[in-house]
């Protein structure tokens, strides 16, 4: 007479959990080298900012370079926005709110989204005179309103209307009680 015999263990929760601890590893990798490759890259657009100051400053009004040397200056200073937030993901730099005017940020981005959208997406804008201050991080806002052109414009290949607007809201109890972690009271839309 022939016997067999086994044991069996489910190892489908052990799996999943050895899984999710690589996946944390890697994210804490991409994490690490996305702040040392911000460092690095803000040093390079400290020089850039630096220089295209200095050569602003010497350059007379109505000189046709003055145009592009301000241009460049505003480029670096979005990306050095761009680095603040790769550090920020990297959790090697805190995210710095602080009170603003979110009409103004979107009016200083637009020009640059314009450029990113393409001719095909007409953008628009909205905003209410007025507006209450809110209390951001100015990096954030940049990367939001940069996130929702982007994705926007990849939303209309044909083309079409991308529309900014802002103004100032009041929602009620019956708003946040679909909405339990919202709080009544006035905001910023």
């Amino acid at each position: 007479m022939i016997r067999i015999a086994g044991v069996a263990e489910d190892v489908t929760e052990k799996r999943q959990l050895e899984m999710q601890l690589r996946q944390s590893q890697k994210m804490q990798a991409v994490g690490q080298l996305a702040g040392g490759v911000a460092h690095d890259f803000n040093n390079l657009l400290s020089v850039i900012v630096g220089h295209s100051e200095l050569l602003e400053m010497s350059l007379r009004y109505g000189d046709q370079a003055l145009e592009s040397v301000t241009e460049i200056g505003r480029a670096a200073e979005r990306a050095t926005s761009l680095t603040r937030q790769l550090l920020a993901f990297s959790r090697q730099q805190v995210v710095e709110p602080r009170v603003l005017d979110l009409n103004a940020a979107v009016s200083v981005a637009e020009k640059m989204l314009r450029r990113i959208i393409g001719e095909d997406v007409q953008l628009t804008t909205s905003l209410q005179t007025k507006l209450s201050l809110v209390r951001a991080d100015p990096g954030q806002i940049d990367q939001m309103l940069l996130n929702m052109a982007v994705n926007a414009r990849d939303a209309m290949p044909e083309g079409g209307t991308l529309r900014f607007e802002t103004s100032n809201v009041e929602l009620n109890s019956t708003y946040g009680g679909a909405h339990p972690k919202l709080r009544s009271g006035r905001y910023v839309l």
